[in-house]
């Protein structure tokens, strides 16, 4: 009886060698997992608590901004001397601009005329920035600002793009700890 030698030939896949063998060894996935939920966890915390303290204006609900049109003003600008109305209005979408004319002339604030004592109410809708020509101040210009109110898309993707590189710093930060804990003479080797 004949014997045939059967080989089986293994295939292996070529581990890495050095240094590189030594942190595949060493890099934890319940690491990773546990620092980027604690990552995710301090980044909406921070985008909070920054949101809170430095936003508060932008989070809060629409609001009436009134610009009142003191009276005088149309003297004052006629005499050269300046008024007492701001030359730049900032709004978030969604305010309200509340024009009060409390002067005895008309005004025109780009294509809105305000007749003496009445009221016009103009609902900022989207983010824009415009000059509009004004007959309430002495330069003849009035600068409105609106800035675009964040929604829920806007926090969660300042929310991960916070959180992302946190959890990376902690992953890092963790898995170099391991690493110096031990006292492995073939680690020490590789390096």
């Amino acid at each position: 009886m004949t014997v045939l030698s059967h080989s089986a030939t293994a295939s292996t896949v070529p581990q890495p060698q050095g240094w590189r063998r030594v942190l595949a060894e060493r890099i934890s996935y319940r690491i990773l997992g546990m620092s980027l939920v604690l990552g995710f966890l301090l980044g909406t915390l921070l985008v909070v608590v920054a949101w809170n303290s430095f936003g508060v204006a932008e989070l809060a609900p629409p609001k009436d901004v009134v610009l009142t049109i003191p009276a005088g003003t149309a003297a004052a600008i006629k005499a050269g001397l300046p008024t007492k109305t701001p030359s730049e209005v900032r709004l978030i979408s969604g305010d309200k601009l509340v024009l009060d004319n409390q002067d005895v002339v008309a005004h025109t604030i780009g294509g809105w005329t305000i007749q003496p004592g009445t009221v016009l109410t103009v609902l900022a809708e989207t983010a824009a920035v415009n000059v509009f020509s004004c007959t309430i101040h002495p330069s003849g210009s009035l600068g409105l600002l609106i800035t675009a109110r964040p929604g829920l898309i806007d926090a969660i993707l300042v929310t991960f793009l916070v959180s992302v590189p946190i959890s990376l710093v902690l992953f890092a930060g963790w898995t170099v700890f391991r690493m110096l804990e031990t006292d492995d003479p073939e680690y020490e080797r590789a390096a």
